[in-house]
């Protein structure tokens, strides 16, 4: 019996002996080695942290710990068995993420912490922007872009290269305040229409972008009588076309005068669609149209290569009217290219003579002569006196008849015109001697005389002149008699140029002396 006890106590002692061989002593320190897949990634890509417990008892629990907030945070757990290693798959957030793996004190060892892991996760922040026109002082429309972007990141403008098919940072830029608002006005670049916003990267923090956006560009606004100066025109990319809008009332009588650092193409005005005039300043800068209903005219110039021109100015003017006196015609425009018309009271049958300096200084101005209903009078004969070339004109209606001054060019209109009216002095046929003549010395004198159809008469005048006939004939008279044989019924007048006191007489014959 003793010896079976014996047998069993020393059995037991041996199996002890082995286990202790094969199981760390209590006392024995754990080493905790651990690595990640890769040490920088994408925001939402799963990285995967492994490593080995050196020393740990199988079956003991390892914590994988990430910090934040001032402390570490358990993030996952996993329990060792079989081997002593261990394998954590996470989704780390953005940012540089530090973690570690720590198996705390249990089943009589001592807790151990890995080396801390450090992962890189790059992320592209959302930027957003809204785009609307503003109209800024230069009269340039630009696009400004109102958004939310990372707060203090800098926000810049990236146009689309279409020649390169790139984008390209052009600015300008703006920095995003603390709640990640911005504001920045973008003007439209050569290389394109399209943009979009670009914010600027730190850190992790990659560059974040907007959707793509188009400028706007919509007509300049332009008020009548006014100067408009315009940093440029721009084209709007669907037409090539830049756009102005002017406000005008029925009848207004408007002159568009552009002076721009390149030539501007023909100028299209246009009412609701329709086509109301073609204006051509680079033939001339100054150009004219006649408003036919109230509205607001819509003008269109083609912009050619880049589709910007350089700095405009542009005058817009209804005309300038002024009474007509004994001093006229001093223009006195009030703006570059603004028409003048002279307003000149007339009756029936008055004559008028409008002397034109003979040189002239370029830019003359164009003439014309309106009589009540606006239609364009045409001289009856020019004749060159020593104030220059006269036009004498004879008014058949009674009304105010307008004398219009329009110019071509920018400079100040200098008119030296005379424009006189003719006295007149009645004459009778078999009456007595008249006296009459010109009342200015660049102005000419008229005799009236009525004549029955078939009469032959003799006129007698102290100097030469020029007699009008009912048949609008202009014969050339010498001074002293002149006789007309089985004459048209009607008016004749007899129009002379000598400053002085001139005679004048009419009478009936039965024939002509050279007859």
């Amino acid at each position: 019996m003793r010896k079976s006890v014996l047998t069993v106590v020393g059995a037991l002692s041996l199996m002890f002996s082995l286990a202790a061989l094969q199981a760390p002593p209590a006392s024995a320190a754990v080493t905790i080695s651990a690595s990640a897949s890769a040490s920088t990634v994408s925001e939402g890509s799963a990285v995967r942290i492994s490593g080995t417990a050196s020393g740990a008892k199988l079956g003991s629990v390892v914590n994988l710990q990430r910090w934040y907030d001032g402390a570490w945070h358990r993030v996952a757990s996993t329990k060792l068995v079989d081997t002593r290693r261990f394998s954590f798959r996470i989704t780390p957030p953005r940012g540089v993420q530090r973690y570690r793996v720590r198996k705390p004190a249990q089943l009589g060892q001592a807790a151990a912490t890995s080396p801390t892991v450090s992962i890189t996760v790059t992320w592209r922040p959302k930027v957003t922007a809204t785009t609307s026109a503003f109209l800024r002082s230069d009269r340039l429309w630009i696009t400004r872009v109102t958004g939310v972007a990372p707060a203090y990141a800098t926000v810049n403008v990236q146009h689309w290269d279409q020649a390169t098919s790139r984008w390209i940072t052009t600015g300008p830029g703006a920095v995003a305040d603390s709640a990640g608002r911005y504001r920045v006005d973008v003007e439209r670049r050569p290389n394109g229409w399209r943009f979009r916003m670009v914010s600027s990267p730190s850190g992790p923090r990659l560059s974040g972008y907007s959707t793509t956006l188009s400028a706007i560009q919509r007509p300049v606004p332009l008020a009548m009588n006014q100067e408009t100066q315009i940093g440029a025109l721009v084209a709007d990319p669907a037409t090539g076309d830049a756009s102005l809008a002017l406000p005008a009332t029925a009848g207004d009588l408007v002159s568009v005068a552009i002076t721009a650092e390149s030539i501007v193409s023909t100028v299209n005005v246009e009412l609701n669609g329709t086509p109301i005039a073609t204006l051509e300043p680079y033939q001339q800068r100054v150009s004219t149209f006649r408003a036919p209903s109230t509205g607001t005219y819509r003008l269109t110039s083609h912009i050619y290569n880049t589709g910007v021109s350089g700095a405009v100015t542009i005058w817009t003017s209804t005309a300038k009217t002024k009474a007509f006196d004994e001093f006229c015609c001093d223009a006195d425009q009030d703006r570059p290219g603004q028409i003048v018309d002279f307003t000149v009271p007339v009756s029936a049958d008055d004559m008028f003579t409008l002397t034109v300096p003979e040189y002239e200084q370029w830019p003359f101005p164009y003439r014309s002569f309106l009589d009540p209903d606006g239609i364009s009078l045409e001289p009856l004969y020019s004749m060159r006196t020593a104030y220059g070339n006269a036009r004498v004109f004879r008014l058949p209606k009674s009304g105010t008849h307008t004398l219009r001054y329009v110019p071509h060019e920018l400079d100040p209109m200098t008119v030296r015109d005379y424009l006189n009216p003719i006295a007149t002095t009645d004459a009778t046929l078999d009456g007595d001697p008249v006296l009459g003549g010109p009342r200015t010395s660049s102005g000419a004198g008229r005799f009236r005389l009525r004549v029955p159809a078939g009469t032959t008469f003799i006129i007698n005048s102290r100097v030469s002149g020029q007699f009008l006939t009912p048949s609008g004939d202009v014969v050339e008279v010498g001074a002293g008699e002149t006789c007309f044989e089985n004459a048209v019924g009607g008016q004749y007048d007899l129009i002379v140029w000598t400053f002085d006191t001139v005679s004048f007489s009419a009478r009936t014959a039965r024939r002509c002396p050279n007859n």
